[in-house]
């Protein structure tokens, strides 16, 4: 099971701020990958497939096969550094005050779990106690998708030149395309 963030109105309206804000500036510096999908003006799962499909076809008119790793990381959002997260805002240009707030954003969270379940013909609620939260993004929250792709933003520049990569929020696809198919299988064409 994953929690999902319950955050009241007021928070998730500045939340939305803040997230027009954080897009704006990263658009109009050009600071987002144009391979991650998800989570993107005028992009989506269909301008990802598409971005591969076309791939896949001038691969093959051009005589080469494609092979393709399709990743799917766990808990990918509830699995990222804080400290991590904070430093490549920093190198995104998120100074200052915007900075600090992100920073609070972040820390001092804790989770319970709640269940209602009827006892005798009554309804009574059970609830853990509460942990702290130390690593992730907050499921459910306004920011968290944006968060999870400026973490993984950098994702692209760590693969060989003969590697495309198409994501979608945590969904990768990783694909080489080479004219003799004997060298798909040496352990050198991997992507990463």
């Amino acid at each position: 099971y994953r929690p999902i963030s319950l955050i009241c109105t007021l928070s998730k309206i500045f939340e939305k701020i803040v997230l027009s804000r954080l897009l704006t500036h990263l658009e109009n510096n050009s600071l987002l990958t144009n391979r991650q999908h998800g989570f993107r003006r005028g992009k989506s799962t269909i301008t990802a497939i598409i971005d591969l499909v076309e791939t896949i076809i001038d691969a093959s008119e051009e005589g080469a096969t494609t092979t393709g790793i399709l990743l799917d990381f766990s808990k990918a959002f509830d699995s990222l550094s804080h400290k991590h997260l904070l430093d490549k805002l920093k190198a995104l240009g998120i100074r200052g005050v915007a900075h600090q707030w992100f920073q609070s954003y972040l820390s001092g969270r804790t989770q319970m779990t709640e269940i209602t379940q009827v006892v005798n013909n009554r309804c009574q609620k059970f609830r853990s106690t509460q942990a702290q939260i130390t690593r992730g993004v907050p499921q459910g929250s306004v920011l968290g998708p944006v968060l999870f792709i400026l973490y993984t933003n950098d994702i692209v520049s760590t693969l060989q030149d003969n590697c495309e990569i198409f994501l979608y929020a945590d969904d990768t696809a990783l694909i080489v395309s080479h004219k003799n198919v004997k060298e798909l299988e040496k352990p050198t064409l991997l992507p990463v």
